[in-house]
């Protein structure tokens, strides 16, 4: 995660000139998305202009920023609209400010918040507009870069004038709020993506990466999260504390993956929970996924246990596959065509294992290959994963079934599962909420470094 976007890193740490315009509706965020960026790129020469609210209340809001602007540097603009400054004379405030600008003699970053406020006192808009250009260019020939703040949702003469622009706004995801920034425009700055999703988490602004899928080339650790007497870590620990402890033992849990992004979120939730698995010496059964089978889970897996564990602790049941079950002495082959039999030997197996036990099932490898869509099928398959349930239960394992929206199966999984997970994608970047239990959203991230790998969720705020 980084703090504001990639393109305005660029944009504001170049030492060159900015100005930057940010627009958004009240409570989007604008003056937040302001003082982080002035304090991630301010330094000592940061100077914040305010007509919202005190320097006083300004600090108690945001307590972070006693570690990144001296108080001095925050200075309450509703004091400044005419100037004291004999110097100056009878100034509005933006002449103020021009005067000013001009005396910087090294780099600075300024905010005024809001712009609004400050050309409100100007009658002749005429001048208004002379003024902005005049400071927009000084801006461009002296290192300073000049952060305004705007309520104005029109487009005005300030639009043209400056060198970019981001919009912020409040989104909705399944009745839940999130947030979004649109780049209108970054002049010489190339613009990878033009939409973030982003928080307000802790009071600071932080942007969110597109979801990022790891390559894992060397051996690292996962984190081991330990199971409680009533429930199954899901190995990712931001998730348990969603869900009250992890996935409750004898629960049968839903996960809806929407489309290709969110279903490498799907993929990485389901690693975590099989490595968790191994990590404690739990069983673990798998139907996989469509696409996926034995050995392309074994090159997710094999980076972060030995395989000792691997093959002693994980079964992966393959459906119509033509491979023997003697090759690889973890997979088991069911036919696909006799429903029945198949699962019942699948049910066997799981109740011949020493409980908890963990039981990963990819919908769609249940209903393609056993063609649930004939009349009758649907109602068979319900009746063995009904039986099912009722074995997981009584043993107090957990049952984890992925599946993507409109199939048929789904439809009657969701009716009997104790949570149901959701992921969805806001702009490239995984997000994950829980209809049961209800939860606000989160970004789903992959976090690595030298030697762990780890999921970490963010709330919308």
């Amino acid at each position: 995660m980084t703090k504001v976007l990639p393109e305005l890193d660029e944009a504001l740490s170049s030492e060159k000139g900015f100005s930057l315009l940010i627009k958004g509706l009240p409570g989007t965020g604008k003056t937040i998305l302001a003082l982080s960026a002035i304090a991630q790129f301010g330094g000592a020469d940061a100077l914040y202009i305010s007509t919202r609210v005190s320097p006083n209340s300004l600090y108690k809001q945001f307590p972070w920023l006693n570690e990144c602007i001296l108080p001095l540097n925050v200075i309450d603009a509703t004091k400044l609209y005419i100037s004291a400054d004999a110097q100056f004379g009878l100034q509005t405030f933006p002449e103020v400010l021009y005067s000013r600008l001009r005396g910087i003699k090294k780099p600075a970053t300024i905010v005024v918040d809001s712009w609004d406020a400050m050309t409100a006192q100007i009658e002749d808009s005429k001048r208004v507009v002379s003024l902005q250009a005049a400071i927009a260019e000084l801006v461009r020939e002296s290192r300073i870069s000049l952060i305004l703040v705007t309520e104005s949702k029109e487009v005005t003469p300030l639009d043209y004038l400056v060198d970019g622009i981001v919009v912020l706004r409040n989104y909705e995801i399944d009745y839940r709020r999130a947030r979004e920034i649109e780049i209108k425009k970054l002049r010489g700055i190339e613009i990878s993506q033009h939409k973030y999703p982003f928080t307000l988490k802790g009071g600071e602004f932080q942007s969110f990466k597109p979801f990022e899928r790891r390559g894992i080339e060397k051996q690292r650790r996962a984190e081991l999260v330990p199971n409680t007497e009533t429930h199954l870590s899901t190995g990712i620990s931001d998730l348990d504390k969603i869900l009250g402890g992890g996935f409750k033992k004898g629960s049968f849990n839903i996960i809806e993956a929407g489309d290709n992004i969110s279903i490498l979120g799907y993929q990485s939730l389901i690693a975590h929970m099989i490595i968790n698995s191994i990590q404690q010496g739990n069983n673990c059964v798998c139907i996989p996924c469509c696409g996926w089978d034995e050995r392309r889970l074994r090159r997710g897996i094999l980076p972060f246990v030995s395989e000792e564990d691997y093959n002693k602790f994980f079964t992966v049941f393959e459906i119509g596959s033509e491979k023997k079950e003697d090759e690889r002495e973890n997979v088991r082959i069911l036919k696909g065509d006799l429903m029945k039999s198949d699962f019942s030997k699948f049910i066997d197996f799981v109740s011949s294992l020493e409980p908890p036990v963990m039981v990963i099932i990819g919908v769609d490898m249940l209903e393609y290959p056993y063609q649930l869509k004939e009349r009758g099928k649907l109602g068979e398959m319900v009746g063995l994963l009904s039986r099912l349930m009722t074995d997981m239960r009584d043993a107090g394992n957990v049952g984890a079934f992925g599946m993507t929206p409109g199939l048929q199966l789904g439809r009657e999984l969701i009716h009997m599962s104790s949570t149901y997970l959701k992921l969805t994608v806001l702009h490239k970047s995984v997000i994950l909420y829980c209809d049961r239990p209800e939860t606000k959203l989160h970004c789903l991230e992959n976090v690595v470094t030298d030697d762990t790998l780890r999921i970490k969720l963010t709330s919308f705020v």
